[in-house]
Parts: structure tokens; C-alpha cells; sequence
């Protein structure tokens, strides 16, 4: 299960399954996918906040309906190929959100869970977080979370925790980019709430204009991209909000578009 909450500018995703520690199912897969798209839509929203309840992030795959689609026969679409992809496509999806992403890893974050937080633009952590892809160690590739962590790491590194099935603890999950930030349990709603106040000075336009031209970096040469960042300045700037938000910055107050920030209960 997968619990939606949006408040104010702020999509809330709280994976909700203690008794598996949050592993990812067929119809919690499908749930996330339906939040990252709900809240790619909304043109007031400007964060989604994804993370797990029980004090564990997620523990990666669903090993039931792994065993269940074992035991499927392949046929002429083998199950397995749908059932990962659907995840991958998952990924994709908060990779490429036009939003800020916001993972919140307290426990463990293993295997796809490492996944998700790794998709993130931001990753706050509880130093009792762990990171891990053991995928290797069962038999398995880390199929759809690799280019995932290859973007986030860089290559060497990535290969470094995914050849290895290493467990990281918060601090060296820090110490390699998988993680932005450590705070102790008391800290991290706080400061996921400081975080959010920072995000709704962002102009909502402007904030999905900077991520686009970031996406559009990952697959063209860079004077493709000059270019159509020039395109995405001169629209913001012909929108009339700048004025908005200079005016704003002279009179020392809140842009038109500023929103509170509100921080749902965990």
C-alpha cells in the first residue's frame, strides 16, 4: 500500500507495508507510479517526497511474487521481463519528474529500495539508514536500478557497490553521493521541513523549466541544450513573473507564489 498526501505544494508517498518492510509489490509499484505522475501534473506542485513507514525505507523486491513468477511458465512474453520493467519504468518516471524529488530513508534501503532513493534529487537520511544492492549475491543482476546508480555515482563507484552486494552504512552511503544528507531521527522531519520551505520560494514554472533543461543535458550535446535553455530564460522572463519576483526581493517579502510548507505527520 502506498498512502498519498498532498498538502499544499507537497506530494507525500509514504510506502506503508511493515510486515514485508515496504517491499515493493505489483500494486505498490503501480500506486508510486500513479503519485509521480499525479503530482507531474499538477502545475501548483513543486516536491514529492517519497518515503517508507515502520522506520524502514524499503526493503526492495516482493521474493514472494518472485517465486510466484518463477513458477510461471515463460510463454511468448515471459512474465518476469513485464513484471521488471514495470518497475524500471518507475524509476524512469521519478527520474524524469519535472519536480523536485525528496527520498526520506530511515532503516534499510536495499536493493530496488536503493533504487528509489538514488532516482531522488534529494536524499535524507537517519544515521541508522543502510544502503544495499545484493542482487548479485542471489543470483540476480540489479537489472533496473543500475543506470540509476551509475547516474548518481558515476560509473566506477556505482560498479564498486553493485559487483560487490556491499551494505553501506548512512556515513559511507554518504561518503560515495548515494546520500546527500545524514540527520539523527529527531532531525529529519525538521529538517525535511526546512527543505520544503526552500522549494516553495521556487517559482513552480522556473523550478520545472531548471529540471527540464538538466533532463534535456542527459541525451544531447551541450549546445543543444544552451539552446533550448535560452528558449526556456526567454519564456520566464517575457511571463511577467520575474517582475513578481523582484519586486518581491526589493520589498523584503514572500513572492506571490510562496506557499507554507506543511509536514505530514509520520
Amino acid at each position: 500500500m502506498v498512502h498519498i498526501d498532498v498538502r499544499g505544494a507537497f506530494l507525500f508517498a509514504t510506502l506503508d507495508a511493515p510486515a514485508t518492510r515496504n517491499a515493493l509489490t505489483d500494486a505498490m509499484v503501480s500506486s508510486l507510479h500513479s503519485a509521480v505522475i499525479q503530482a507531474a501534473s499538477s502545475p501548483v506542485l513543486r516536491a514529492l517526497v517519497i518515503r517508507g513507514s515502520g522506520q524502514t525505507f524499503c526493503a526492495g523486491g516482493d521474493f514472494a511474487r518472485f517465486r510466484e513468477l518463477m513458477a510461471a511458465p515463460a510463454g511468448t512474453l515471459d512474465p518476469i521481463i513485464g513484471f521488471n520493467r514495470a518497475f524500471g519504468a518507475l524509476l524512469e518516471a521519478i527520474h524524469g519528474a519535472p519536480i523536485a524529488t525528496i527520498a526520506v530513508v530511515e532503516g534499510a534501503a536495499f536493493g530496488g529500495g536503493a533504487g528509489l532513493a538514488a532516482c531522488c534529487d534529494f536524499v535524507l537520511a537517519s544515521n541508522s539508514a543502510e544502503f544495499a544492492t545484493p542482487e548479485v549475491t542471489l543470483g540476480l543482476p540489479p537489472a533496473q536500478i543500475t543506470p540509476f546508480i551509475v547516474a548518481r555515482l558515476g560509473e566506477a563507484a556505482a560498479l564498486r557497490l553493485l559487483l560487490s552486494g556491499q551494505r553501506l552504512k548512512a556515513a559511507d552511503a554518504l561518503a560515495c553521493g548515494l546520500v546527500d544528507e545524514i540527520l539523527s531521527p529527531e532531525a529529519l522531519d525538521p529538517r525535511l521541513t526546512a527543505l520544503l520551505g526552500q522549494l516553495r520560494r521556487a517559482e513552480p514554472a522556473a523550478l520545472r523549466a531548471t529540471k527540464s533543461i538538466a533532463h534535456r543535458h542527459r541525451g544531447q550535446p551541450l549546445g543543444t541544450t544552451l539552446d533550448f535553455a535560452a528558449d526556456q530564460f526567454a519564456l520566464a522572463l517575457r511571463s511577467g513573473q520575474p517582475a513578481e519576483g523582484l519586486a518581491a526581493f526589493a520589498a523584503r517579502r514572500p513572492a506571490a507564489w510562496a506557499v507554507d510548507e506543511q509536514t505530514p505527520k509520520h
